[in-house]
């Protein structure tokens, strides 16, 4: 399982990193989200892989939740060229305690590890601007561990740009 988890952050990480070796006429995100996939809240970056405002993207993030940090990441796609668009995508949201008790926030982690992992869905809506500009969206967000499903929603408020 920590090995999948390595893997998948490292892939993401790059996918992030070469996003900023390309052209930069590619959509780009930073925007703060309330709910969603790190449960309270979180500060995203989010892009697409190629030209345009729809397509496929990712999403890199950091949250906290009291004695806990956590990691959003996501693969995401938008369908719709306007600037009004059906957004969608499946992540994981890694999370690491701070502290080692098992008293408090139980909705990533299971036994005595400091680590735990919380699978998430998307769907919703979302604005961007034609050029640069204000950046909204609202998602459904269920979120999935080993012993519950929670029916979850993020909104999320930022800057776009090409």
């Amino acid at each position: 399982m920590i090995k999948k988890l390595t893997f998948l952050t490292l892939s993401l990480l790059c996918l992030f990193s070469m996003s900023f070796a390309q052209e930069t006429s590619k959509r780009q995100a930073v925007y703060a989200e309330l709910g969603g996939a790190a449960v309270l809240g979180s500060i995203n970056y989010d892009f697409r892989f190629k030209p345009g405002n729809d397509g496929l993207g990712a999403r890199v993030g950091f949250g906290y939740v009291p004695d806990v940090l956590v990691l959003p990441l996501e693969l995401n796609g938008l369908v719709g060229k306007n600037k009004v668009a059906f957004e969608y995508g499946a992540g994981i949201s890694v999370a690491y305690f701070t502290e080692n008790h098992n008293t408090g926030n139980q909705t990533f982690r299971s036994g005595d590890s400091r680590i735990g992992i919380i699978y998430h869905g998307k769907a919703g809506i979302r604005i961007t601007p034609a050029n640069n500009g204000f950046f909204f969206n609202f998602n459904c967000t269920p979120l999935v561990n080993t012993e519950e499903t929670r029916l979850w929603f993020g909104l999320g408020l930022g800057y776009s740009w090409h």
